[in-house]
């Protein structure tokens, strides 16, 4: 890919792989305060960063595609490591669908394939969908598919399981980013006559969007990784809640 260095594509996969050291470390030490504040830090940093991203989509393809990518892949875990450990019993409205693992990776896997599909919005679309509504939507796949891998949310226990379904669940945005990234023309209609502020092509800057979304989906890759082959298989204490888990 043409545009930006080695060296500015080592920098974002480097961050990739710590944002998902970052989120194994903090779910390790999630029992102290001191540890779920720094979470809650950076959660609330990535957050506003994310923003920034979404605040004008069709300005350029790879810098919405950060934003609402560090909005539905980063930002949750961190969000969700903030909380305390719960006690109580949970209410049975939070115990249904929102913890269902089934729920989750339909609604996380099936936004990545619907992102992906090619020309599906005009110009006039775009700016209403692309924005706040699909960020909003892509942050409560994130916080529903992430909650079944932290420790306080996580409703599958064992964690070569956990590990399997957290890797199962970024094939498809990976997919889709490696279509992006080889694609030989320019795919959604709206970026076709957009100037990139990076003085990119149309093209280039789709491909980079597609890099930008695939070192997005390290985090997840990196937590499942582990939790596949590294953590020990003996599941982490059951929630109180009245969910049952696989």
């Amino acid at each position: 890919m043409r545009g930006w260095s080695p060296l500015f594509q080592a920098g974002w996969i480097t961050a990739g792989l710590l944002a998902g050291t970052a989120i194994l470390l903090l779910a390790a030490r999630h029992r102290h305060p001191s540890w779920r504040l720094a979470a809650a830090g950076a959660g609330t940093a990535l957050l506003t960063a994310s923003c920034v991203g979404l605040r004008d989509p069709l300005a350029s393809m790879t810098q919405y595609t950060a934003g609402l990518m560090v909005l539905g892949q980063v930002v949750p875990p961190f969000l969700l490591l903030a909380m305390p450990m719960t006690t109580n019993r949970r209410p049975a409205h939070v115990a249904g669908w929102a913890r269902d693992p089934g729920v989750a990776a339909a609604l996380f896997g099936g936004l990545a394939i619907a992102t992906g599909l090619p020309s599906i919005l005009d110009r006039s679309l775009a700016n209403a969908l692309f924005s706040a509504p699909l960020g909003l939507l892509d942050l409560l796949a994130g916080l529903l598919f992430w909650g079944q891998l932290m420790p306080g949310s996580r409703v599958i226990r064992h964690n070569p399981l956990a590990g399997a379904y957290a890797l199962l669940g970024s094939l498809p945005m990976t997919v889709v980013a490696v279509v992006w990234m080889t694609a030989p023309r320019v795919l959604y209609a709206p970026y076709l006559d957009v100037l990139c502020r990076w003085d990119l092509t149309p093209l280039e800057d789709q491909h980079w969007a597609g890099f930008v979304m695939l070192v997005a989906g390290l985090p997840l890759q990196v937590v499942g990784t582990w939790l596949l082959v590294a953590a020990p298989a003996k599941p982490p204490p059951p929630l109180t809640g009245p969910a049952k888990s696989p």
